[in-house]
């Protein structure tokens, strides 16, 4: 079973909101109804682009404000935030004086098979590669390809390895 203590660190510390405070928002949605998935996967997708310009901070504080109102932009780290999975949460479980010892291991127990299975899940996704449409997959465990990855939580967090800017 694998524990979530690495991306529960990586997310404490390495995170950038898309909702910060100073940030220009639209007054007005263009997005319609969007879900929070959708509204992520696009977030992510700007964000992303971003790290193509000489400032991707700036670029991407634009290009969020361009698309997103700042409730918009909340529900987007709502959502992010929720998928992280949180080692706080077993400590919970485990604390938790209703559970007796047997279910409350078996609670904990289940709860890293889960978090085990779904690890596995969005890895598959991650890595399936172009032939593969796998928008319907991920949207039907409401998951936004790549968004584990380091790059999904700062525009800058590991100098974007691999990818041209115009600096370099």
């Amino acid at each position: 079973m694998t524990t979530d203590t690495a991306t529960s660190t990586l997310a404490a510390t390495a995170y950038e909101p898309f909702n910060q405070p100073g940030r220009t928002f639209r007054k007005d949605s263009i997005l319609g109804e969007a879900t929070d998935w959708e509204l992520a996967r696009l977030a992510l997708s700007e964000r992303s682009f971003a790290g193509y310009k000489d400032d991707p901070r700036a670029d991407e504080a634009r290009r969020i404000g361009e698309q997103f109102t700042a409730e918009e932009a909340q529900r987007v780290d709502a959502f992010l935030a929720v998928g992280t999975q949180d080692t706080g949460r077993l400590d919970a479980v485990a604390a938790a004086e209703a559970l007796t010892g047997e279910d409350r291991d078996w609670l904990i127990g289940q709860l890293r098979l889960a978090w085990d299975r779904l690890d596995r899940l969005h890895d598959c996704l991650d890595d399936s590669g172009s032939l593969l449409t796998n928008t319907y997959a991920a949207s039907s465990v409401d998951y936004v390809r790549w968004s584990r990855k380091p790059q999904a939580f700062s525009p800058l967090l590991g100098g974007r390895p691999g990818r041209p800017t115009a600096a370099g």
